[in-house]
């Protein structure tokens, strides 16, 4: 897979749109109104698994993202 001017799209919305504004409301410890809070409600679940669940994947796919970009 090559690199475009689509990829950089998809990694700055997934980045700026998703990850930023999730961070933000996890590590402050505000999760209302957000798409993890409706997961975890959805699921009926704790949120501190969710929590763990959906940070590890948001930063799998950053590092997995920034690493191809670079190579």
């Amino acid at each position: 897979m090559k690199w475009n001017i689509w990829s950089l799209y998809w990694l700055f919305w997934m980045v700026v749109g998703f990850g930023v504004p999730e961070g933000i409301a996890l590590g402050t410890g505000h999760p209302g109104n957000t798409l993890s809070d409706q997961v975890w409600h959805l699921e009926g679940t704790g949120a501190t698994f969710w929590r763990w669940v959906i940070c590890s994947m948001l930063t799998w796919l950053v590092l997995h993202m920034t690493f191809h970009l670079f190579r």
